[in-house]
């Protein structure tokens, strides 16, 4: 999951390019967006959205960087930040279909992103930018 973490910040770099992933995946609806001070990861489906399945208890990871960025009391059980405060990197619960992750901060968040995976497409990464 670790190389699956710096993959996805290597790509929040080049989160200009977030439409043309968007393309790559035309049938993904899942979305990550900014809600009253949270960042919301939903899952429409058609399955759950899971971490790395090779890799037991592993779950979505998000990214997000920012500024001042502090987890909550519940999104702190699954994130962490560093010691700038810059960056949050989270191991998320799995994600069943039709459900949604809510991941509360205190800060600025200027650009986040989740890898997942989905039994319906097989080995192929899943890549949610922030809307």
């Amino acid at each position: 999951m670790k190389k699956m973490l710096l993959f996805l910040v290597a790509g929040l770099g080049l989160a200009s390019c977030a439409p043309v992933a968007q393309l790559a995946q035309p049938n993904e609806h899942a979305t990550l967006t900014r809600e009253n001070g949270s960042l919301v990861l939903a899952n429409p489906g058609p399955d759950a959205l899971t971490g790395d399945p090779s890799r037991a208890g592993d779950g979505p990871a998000l990214t997000a960087l920012g500024t001042g960025l502090t987890p909550d009391a519940a999104a702190a059980t699954w994130c962490r930040t560093n010691a700038a405060r810059t960056q949050f990197t989270c191991n998320l619960p799995n994600v069943p279909a039709g459900q949604q992750v809510r991941v509360t901060l205190a800060g600025t968040v200027l650009d986040a992103g989740v890898l997942a995976y989905r039994e319906s497409v097989g080995a192929r990464p899943v890549l949610v930018w922030l809307k």
